[in-house]
């Protein structure tokens, strides 16, 4: 998610959207009254979305900086991975540790697991840019 948050910004800084929002307000001061409401709107709509992405992408970037975020999600991931790392072993060596499954753990750790991947592509590419 974050790496599609980065390209949507990037998109939006490039200066296409405002070539694009230019020519929507050219070819809305063409048309009737109602053809230039619905555009402004759609133009607004537009320029909103721009902005939010931008707060979005600071914050995310932000965020990344602080090692009390890092410590945070360390309290999420690093059980998470103990736990996994415990069925497999059990599954693959039959150790008998009758580890509990968690299905409410099995679906979320798949989230943390791409949200980890993600923030990990995401960071590195930031450091790459620096």
């Amino acid at each position: 998610m974050t790496f599609l948050l980065s390209l949507v910004l990037k998109f939006a800084s490039s200066g296409l959207v405002d070539k694009a929002l230019r020519y929507m307000e050219r070819k809305a001061a063409l048309g009737n009254e109602q053809e230039r409401i619905k555009s402004q709107t759609t133009i607004e709509v537009v320029r909103s979305a721009v902005q939010e992405t931008r707060i979005m992408a600071d914050l995310q970037k932000s965020k990344f900086q602080h090692l009390a975020y890092w410590i945070f999600a360390a309290l999420f991931i690093l059980p998470l991975g103990f736990w996994w790392a415990a069925v497999i072993l059990d599954s693959v060596f039959l150790f008998g540790w009758k580890v509990a499954t968690v299905p409410v753990l099995e679906q979320w750790g798949g989230e943390m697991i791409r949200w980890l991947f993600y923030t990990g592509t995401f960071v590195a590419g930031v450091k790459m840019l620096k």
